[in-house]
């Protein structure tokens, strides 16, 4: 008797180890198929191109470059640059909705620039790039950086951006609806300083794309350095609230080891899984990258993922012309929509045109 009871005791403790590396296995295989992004479809046109009523009647000669989109209600809503001008120079903040993502409709101009670039312009340019939901303010914030332009006669490159800016502007009309503005600047939220880090370089403080893990808020924001030429690297900031104060994390997580050398305006998007993604301007003909977090503090190495393809290609070949991912926005059938720009295939100017792609978890 006492045999059998061992035996059978045996037994059991083989068929709940059993079950749980069936368990494990199923569980690891699960988090192994959400970890590549593959296409799903693409526009073979450009959504907004130089052809669109809007870009025609605003004057916008250059295209878009920069900016979010978020939904909210059904409806999508973008806050992008408009190179009015001279492509990556002369820049304004519009704001433009769409019920679908692929017929959008401009709306207003949000921030305009102070025309004239040089070197004591600090906002000759205004680059938007983050856009969120202040719940303290019940108002709706948005994140745009001005630079500078270079000081020849301290050594700079004249026509390259300097000393960038986080600006903070607030929607004045207060709730969720009061995301088309108008705006109101808060006031500066982080710039060059004493707490500046040494791979920030020149350009720095370049994008700001804040995203909130729990209640803490955080924010990717860039560096690069003009002489000598440096890459694009990438740090964390944060703060116990969206208006601030903003703090650096401490070297040795910046920067992050994301990209070995390219890495802008990461979009950030929290996962119905709890994780994070995060999808940014990279480099490679037509792609984009993203990279995936669990914590919101430490991503994992880039992967790349093609937005155009086959006979379906109409952005220019090379690194800087496949521009901005705007947002990887999850969808109810688990897809997310991307919006993006991009420099079309054109004669004469230059054009940077807003695309959309489709991307899903591999099966």
């Amino acid at each position: 008797m006492r045999n059998l009871i061992m035996n059978n005791f045996i037994l059991a403790k083989k068929w709940v180890l059993y079950i749980c590396l069936n368990l494990i296995f199923i569980l690891v295989s699960s988090a192994n198929a959400q970890e590549t992004l593959v296409p799903v479809s693409e526009t073979p046109k450009p959504v907004v191109s130089f052809d669109h009523t809007d870009v025609i009647q605003s004057n916008n000669r250059s295209g878009f470059e920069t900016g979010q989109v978020v939904k909210v209600n059904g409806v999508y809503h973008m806050f992008v640059n408009e190179m009015f001008e001279r492509s990556h120079r002369d820049l304004r903040i519009a704001y433009w909705t769409s019920t679908d993502t692929e017929a959008w409709q401009r709306q207003s101009t949000i921030v305009e620039s102070i025309p004239g670039r040089s070197a004591t312009n600090p906002r000759s340019e205004v680059w938007v790039t983050g856009v969120e939901f202040n719940e303290e303010e019940n108002a709706w914030n948005i994140f745009y950086v001005a630079y500078r332009a270079g000081d020849k006669s301290k050594g700079e490159i004249a026509n390259f951006d300097y000393e960038g800016r986080i600006w903070r502007a607030k929607s004045v009309k207060p709730g969720v609806d009061g995301i088309a503005g108008p705006y109101a600047d808060m006031g500066i939220v982080m710039e060059p300083d004493e707490h500046s880090q040494y791979w920030e370089g020149q350009q720095a403080v370049a994008t700001f794309n804040p995203y909130k893990v729990g209640k803490q808020w955080y924010a990717f924001y860039d560096g690069h350095n003009h002489k000598p030429k440096g890459g694009w690297p990438v740090g964390l900031a944060k703060a116990p609230q969206l208006s601030g104060p903003w703090e650096r994390l401490p070297v040795g997580i910046n920067p992050l080891p994301i990209a070995l050398e390219f890495l802008e305006n990461a979009q950030v998007t929290e996962l119905k899984d709890g994780r994070y993604l995060a999808v940014f301007d990279s480099f490679g003909d037509q792609e984009i990258a993203y990279s995936i977090s669990m914590d919101g503090v430490h991503w994992s190495k880039e992967k790349r993922i093609k937005a155009q393809s086959n006979d379906q290609i109409w952005a220019k070949d090379g690194d800087h012309a496949m521009r901005t991912p705007l947002c990887a926005i999850e969808e109810e059938d688990g897809t997310f929509t991307v919006l993006y720009t991009a420099m079309m295939k054109k004669e004469g100017n230059n054009f940077y045109a807003i695309g959309k792609c489709v991307i899903a978890w591999e099966k």
